[in-house]
């Protein structure tokens, strides 16, 4: 019966697009996860998640793909998406769908890149940003400039060449912002060594709705969307700089500057404080929501004293904010005022962020280590230990929650965790 029901909310979807397309919470009711850290946050309300598993019990299936990719899956309905690259110079880009229940490839397309790059290292991004997925289709960006948009089964609705009408990305690491999703419009960010800028589109047409130029900065964060009514919000946390930017039109609020390394790990957000990772000690803080202009002596909340944040974004939750530093040590800070409550070791560092599920937090780390632990206390709790095997010269770079499970995903596969 829950089976018939989301099947059929998801062709109400598809038949209603404008209606669809403009409510931000239609994902949740389909129990999926839309985008980069889910809705931006890695938070699920999916209370049946796993809390043990192994290689021999706990994985439901494993896939191989198509090419080779460090982005996150994302998924809507019963539907996995995700993306990679292949070609001795990425010149190959593909978009795979997934069943969710079984793991059988749906659907694979496969595009040429618009522009082909003469050196390829797991440091120089490949497949790295994350799509979107919405009621009308799967939007997928990769760092050639190639912006497309599928519907469910895999036809293409639009696609336009960045590098083209732009110019082409410069810096020597590639792109890794993904895609945000926000009411009937995709945002994507692109800081980098040339011009840089912030772009709104229509996810029904894929044409630009405003764009925003911006100094040249390196950085390859994400934006965070903020639903705040009529005052929506996109947060940037790039390369010295923090700011918030009105989604109706792209001019910019409110911003600080002089902050350090904040280059990979991005912002977060409970809708009334901002929290932004740096790899820089006293770098890593909160402000408050609410400013206008330079925010620095008005709405700087506090920093925290000695936390750093290296791949994953902070986490809050429960009046905590979760670090993760190179080292692989997690660090809880109150949400509160940024004081060190206590400190983990994991396993292994992350590349994947944290997420939270009812009273647990999980911990995916590179080498296929997951420690989850409880949600609430003034010292760690561990709860369990997982492992799932990764190979060597591989790591976990993210995953997707649906269905009370994890999809994570190594270079060249999609691995489903939970019954």
């Amino acid at each position: 019966m829950r089976t018939t029901t989301v099947l059929s909310l998801m062709a109400l979807c598809v038949g209603f697009s404008e209606l669809s397309e403009s409510s931000p919470a239609l994902g949740e009711e389909l129990n999926s996860w839309p985008g980069f850290r889910g809705e931006g946050n890695s938070i699920t309300y999916d209370e049946k998640l796993p809390l043990k598993w192994s290689e021999k019990e706990g994985v439901a299936w494993r896939v191989s793909l198509e090419g080779f990719g460090q982005s996150s899956p994302v998924t809507w309905g019963d539907r996995v998406y995700v993306t990679s690259t292949g070609g001795e110079n990425k010149e190959h880009l593909y978009m795979e769908c997934f069943n969710l229940t079984s793991g059988k490839r749906l659907w694979r397309q496969r595009m040429e890149a618009s522009e082909k790059v003469e050196k390829v290292t797991k440091m120089i991004s490949q497949g790295a940003p994350t799509p979107v997925a919405g009621p009308l289709g799967v939007y997928c960006f990769y760092e050639s400039g190639d912006l497309f948009a599928f519907d469910h089964e895999g036809r293409e609705r639009w696609n336009r060449k960045l590098t083209k009408e732009f110019g082409q990305f410069e810096g020597g690491h590639g792109v890794g912002s993904s895609l945000v999703g926000a009411p009937k419009r995709l945002l994507l960010l692109i800081d980098h060594d040339g011009p840089s800028y912030l772009l709104c589109v229509d996810r029904k047409t894929g044409k630009t709705v405003w764009k925003t130029e911006r100094e040249s900065r390196v950085s390859w964060t994400t934006p965070l969307y903020l639903d705040r009514g009529d005052e929506a919000q996109i947060v940037i946390s790039s390369n010295g700089a923090l700011e918030g930017y009105d989604l109706k039109n792209g001019k910019r609020i409110w911003w600080l500057e002089n902050i350090k390394r904040n280059t990979v790990a991005s912002p977060s957000s409970d809708g009334s404080i901002v929290v932004i990772g740096s790899s820089s000690p006293r770098q890593c803080l909160a402000v408050k929501l609410g400013g206008e202009g330079n925010i620095a002596k008005t709405h700087v909340a506090w920093r925290a004293e000695s936390a750093t944040s290296s791949f994953s974004s902070p986490l809050l939750y429960r009046g905590i904010v979760y670090f993760i530093n190179r080292a692989g040590t997690l660090q809880a800070q109150s949400l509160s005022n940024g004081k060190q409550l206590w400190e983990y070791r994991l396993p292994d560092g992350c590349w994947a962020s944290p997420v939270a599920a009812g009273d647990r937090v999980y911990c995916f780390c590179k080498n296929g280590e997951t420690v989850v632990l409880g949600a609430e206390g003034d010292k760690p709790q561990i709860l369990s230990q997982n492992s799932i095997q990764v190979a060597e010269d591989d790591k976990v770079y993210g995953f997707a929650v649906a269905g009370n499970r994890f999809v994570l995903r190594v270079g060249k596969e999609l691995i489903a965790v939970g019954t």
